[in-house]
Parts: C-alpha cells; structure tokens; sequence
C-alpha cells in the first residue's frame, strides 16, 4: 500500500507541471488523495484547499519583482505533498480508521465493554465504516 500511495502523490506532484494546469481543480484532486491515505481530518487537506493565487495590489507591491502567484502556489502545494510522501517512506503508510477496527478481534475487543461503551464506539464511526464493518461481519 505504501507504494500505491507514494505513487498517488507523485502524480498529483506531476500535475503541477502540466501545461493546462488549474490550480481549483488540483486542489479538489489533491485533498481527495489526501483524505483517502491520511483521513478526512488531515492538517495537510486544509494546507492545500487554503492555496491561492494572490494577485492583490498588497502582495504585488510586498514582494519582490520576481513575485509569481501561480508559481508560489505551486510550490507550496509541492512542498505539502514532498512532506507527505517522507512521512510514508519514514513512518510507512498510516493505518485507516476502517482497516484498523477490521483489523482488530472484536469478540475479545468487545468483551470488556458495557454497553453504553459499546454504543458509543458505533455512533462515533463513520457510515462508510460502519458498511465496511457489516460487509465484513457477513463475509
């Protein structure tokens, strides 16, 4: 999985360069990819969804004359995602929240739960989670 993800990433990271580049629709591209290897919580999705091109009078006349917005956009959203790709080749490719219930025994899991532990585990998962958990339950 580490692999598909890196590759994921370099993807987007290539997308940067594309001669018909549209920094809204990578955006939206981007934080997708994100959400499916970090979680729908990631600090780096609202990095990303938080670029812009700033062409404001302010940041004009605040920058140097080599001041390129789209540019500078750029190479935040490429820095992002380069840190993202060295914290999955450092620290492997991070658990999801569905895999790491299904991962788990729940007879032994849930064992030691009363049931109001219980319902309050359920109700804090997402639905996307709760299907997987069903389709694995009746497997």
């Amino acid at each position: 999985m580490k692999t598909q993800y890196i590759k994921l990433l370099k993807k987007q990271i290539e997308k940067l360069e594309l001669e018909s580049f549209d920094l809204e629709a990578w955006k939206t591209s981007t934080i997708s990819v994100l959400h499916r290897i970090f979680g729908e919580t990631d600090p780096r999705a609202k990095q990303i969804d938080h670029l812009k091109i700033d062409y404001s009078s302010w940041a004009l006349r605040d920058s140097d004359s080599n001041y390129k917005p789209i540019e500078t956009a750029k190479r935040k959203g490429k820095e992002v995602l380069i840190t993202a790709i060295d914290e999955i080749e450092i620290f492997g490719a991070p658990e999801s929240g569905t895999s790491e219930i299904l991962g788990q025994d729940f007879a032994s899991k849930l064992q030691g739960m009363s049931d109001s532990e219980k319902k309050k585990h359920f109700e804090g998962m997402k639905k996307d989670e709760l299907v997987e958990l069903i389709l694995k339950l009746t497997q």
